[in-house]
């Protein structure tokens, strides 16, 4: 009988001719041998003594081992299986007035492939901007791509805002300049790093928050107040299970529990060929607080009414909120990176843009034109011919 074959890290589902996992990049197969240590006496290598004590005879190595395969490392990446060393963003938290943001590695995951981004430009109208990317686990370097898709997008967001342009026009071209900037990181179409984003700008005096999207990656908005809009669910994932519950394929539960729930049909990156970036703007009557999220939170807390349960403070206590969102995703068991973003939305008039129950609005009913920097064919919906599988639980 053939025994099923785990990873040993993740207990992903491998096949006994993989060399590391596809979830988490584990090497599978046996590490090579560290320099100097193949037993042999001379410099690096060691004598046993009669008791069977291995004793060092030679200098000791010199080279920083890799966490993965026990290898080289040189400039934070292996030079055999060239896996990147986990280093300082594996637990991050920033702050900025009325924003901030924890982003951490999770519990399973040997880096954290999350990234995010705040800024708060100078200009005509002031605004907080945030961005939230999440690395596909099966490219290449998805921490690389979430990296440079969050920097890239957020510096765009506040340039643009800076010089005068109106929030969406500033973020579609945050997305349009991302989607470039993780494209290049390809050396080849069969080798391209990819991950999601999700970018908010929330003018400082309140009125439409404008939301911008390509992925899985989520913005919520947390009532803060019995008389502000209830809380919801902001963007609509480009997902399979979401596409078929789209078309009626599949009861959202259906498609959950199915295993291709968290394919991607979009993301960032060179070997995209089906994708268009979504935006919309809402106007919720606040107070309250924006989210933005990788799946590593709302995997355990979709659901935007439990969501604003957990911190129904968001909105007084960014950073307070964001490390109890994070904390709370380790507790329900960390299976992915978790990167959480929060921005306090104070009390403003109404303004156009919301919906007529007094909901923010319906993302549908807001996506923009399909954005043909993005990708290729832009058939503008969730059911494009392509599909990236985002490694089991998330990104």
């Amino acid at each position: 009988m053939t025994m099923a074959r785990t990873c040993p890290v993740c207990e992903e589902r491998v096949s006994h001719a993989d060399v590391y996992c596809e979830r988490c990049g584990h090497r599978i197969t046996s590490p090579p041998a560290a320099p100097g240590t193949d037993g042999a006496p001379g410099a690096g290598g060691s004598n046993g003594d009669a008791d069977g004590t291995d004793v060092h005879t030679g200098p000791m190595p010199t080279f920083e081992p890799c966490t993965w395969c026990g290898a080289g490392v040189t400039a934070g990446y292996c030079a055999e299986c060239g896996m990147c060393q986990p280093g300082d963003r594996d637990h991050v938290e920033i702050r900025a007035g009325t924003v901030a943001g924890v982003s951490d590695r999770g519990l399973r995951h040997h880096r954290n492939e999350d990234a995010m981004a705040v800024l708060t430009p100078d200009g005509p109208e002031p605004a907080v901007v945030a961005v939230v990317c999440d690395g596909v686990s099966t490219s290449p370097h998805p921490e690389q791509a979430a990296h440079v898709a969050a920097e890239t997008g957020a510096a765009v967001l506040a340039d643009q805002l800076a010089a005068g342009s109106g929030a969406q026009k500033a973020t579609e071209a945050a997305l349009t300049e991302a989607a470039s900037a993780v494209a290049e990181l390809a050396e080849t179409e069969e080798s391209a790093p990819a991950c999601t984003y999700v970018s908010a700008v929330v003018p400082a005096r309140g009125g439409g928050i404008t939301i911008g999207w390509v992925g899985d990656s989520r913005a919520y908005w947390l009532a803060g107040s019995p008389a502000a809009t209830a809380s919801t669910l902001l963007t609509r994932d480009d997902s399979w299970s979401e596409a078929m519950v789209a078309l009626k394929v599949m009861t959202p539960r259906e498609a959950r529990a199915s295993a291709y729930a968290h394919a991607l049909t979009a993301w960032l990156g060179a070997d995209n060929t089906a994708c268009a970036g979504h935006t919309t703007t809402v106007t919720p009557d606040g107070p309250g607080a924006l989210v933005l999220c990788s799946d590593g939170l709302w995997n355990y807390f979709p659901d935007p009414a439990a969501l604003s349960d957990l911190v129904p403070d968001a909105g007084e206590d960014p950073l307070g909120a964001a490390q109890a969102c994070v904390r709370r995703a380790l507790d329900a068991g960390g299976r992915d990176n978790i990167t959480v973003v929060v921005i306090a939305v104070p009390e403003s008039e109404r303004a156009d843009g919301g919906g007529a129950d007094g909901s923010p609005g319906a993302p549908e009913a807001h996506d923009t034109e399909p954005n043909a920097a993005l990708g290729g064919d832009q058939g503008g919906g969730p059911t494009g011919g392509q599909v990236r599988g985002s490694g089991g639980n998330g990104g």
